[in-house]
């Protein structure tokens, strides 16, 4: 018994860790799986990747950049309606060094964990609020992916081989309407009076309450929504273009079409607390959809790999500047120092020279 208690105390002080190295696991047996898999001739792979196109390619790792200012501009929209500013500058470079976390946190929204307690360190803003301007900025994109994956079905794109998706999606655009209601409106059918006779969320409105007071004071804010899934669209757009372009270029010969149901579907998915930054999970789904919809199995594995590759490079990116923005950070501050020209700072340099002389 007492190391059975050893082993229990153990795995509950390093739970965390221990679920970190299981995702990890996880990721990397399903990259594994996907290669042995799918890769039934090497040679053909590598003679895909041979006569693939090279622009297409590029065009196609471009799009990331034009996501990433598409985001850090649907950001700041949302932060100025809660009287926060900032500048897209430093938007920017959180969004960037965002993405080097969504690769290596658990879910596809480490990223965003980092977002919000950077905000709220340069906002100097309470971290409920910020945590809270990005849940309305996750919400409008997974109604712009929703609304996607409907259009599809309007424009003829209603199975997956044989298997009907009209029922699935319905369902999923229908649920995401409701939570986004209710979190505005959480006074209907009286959830809030709900809340208060059930303990455990009686116990956790209060650490709530900012959250809930942000989110209602978007209700005065219509147009800022409006405009935030406007952005939502067009990133969710760069993220279709992402997919086509680099399937287009592996001589994939699906249609625009076929991606703005397939790329909803599988951001969705990748979201699920399994792997590290839904690695392996998002990449197996889509080569699982591709088989199913006629690609032959080593143009729809290299081509998860190749976004997959992209998505790492940008990561990489990110990663790098969140080391050297520490540098950039100090000179800054040292110049600005310098540079201030207020009159305090110009007496302190004064009476500096004048004890400098006097020692002399």
């Amino acid at each position: 018994m007492g190391k059975k208690n050893k082993i229990i105390s153990f795995c509950q002080k390093n739970r965390k860790t221990i679920f970190l190295i299981l995702r990890i696991t996880i990721s990397a047996s399903l990259i594994a799986f996907l290669i042995k898999t799918q890769f039934k001739d090497f040679g053909v792979a590598l003679e895909i990747l041979k006569l693939s196109h090279k622009g297409l390619l590029l065009l196609s790792f471009s799009t990331h950049i034009a996501g990433v200012w598409i985001t850090a501009e649907r950001w700041k929209i949302l932060l100025r309606a809660q009287n926060i500013r900032l500048g897209v500058g430093s938007l920017l470079t959180t969004v960037l060094i965002g993405f080097f976390f969504n690769n290596f946190l658990p879910t596809s929204i480490g990223g965003d964990v980092f977002r919000t307690y950077e905000c709220a360190k340069k906002a100097k803003i309470p971290i409920e609020k910020s945590a809270s301007v990005i849940l309305v900025e996750r919400f409008s994109g997974v109604v712009s992916a929703a609304t996607y994956a409907i259009v599809a079905l309007f424009l003829g794109f209603t199975a997956i081989g044989e298997q009907s998706v009209i029922i699935p999606i319905v369902i999923f655009f229908v649920i995401s309407l409701i939570i986004g209601f209710f979190l505005i409106n959480p006074s209907i059918f009286k959830l809030d009076r709900l809340v208060e006779k059930i303990g455990f969320l009686k116990r956790i409105r209060e650490k709530l309450s900012n959250i809930y007071h942000t989110l209602r004071s978007f209700k005065k804010s219509k147009i800022v929504l409006v405009k935030a899934l406007l952005y939502s669209f067009l990133l969710q757009f760069m993220v279709i273009l992402n997919y086509f372009l680099a399937a287009r270029a592996l001589g994939i010969e699906l249609e625009f079409i076929a991606f703005i149901f397939i790329v909803p579907v599988v951001t969705m998915i990748a979201m699920l607390p399994i792997s590290i930054g839904g690695i392996g999970l998002r990449e197996n789904l889509l080569v699982f959809i591709l088989v199913a919809m006629g690609v032959i199995n080593e143009k729809a594995a290299l081509l998860s790999l190749i976004l997959f590759a992209m998505l790492v490079i940008v990561g990489i990116i990110g990663g790098l500047t969140y080391i050297i923005r520490p540098f950039f950070n100090s000179s800054n501050k040292v110049k600005s120092i310098i540079d201030d020209g207020s009159p305090e700072t110009n007496k302190e340099m004064d009476r500096d020279n004048t004890e400098l002389k006097e020692s002399e």
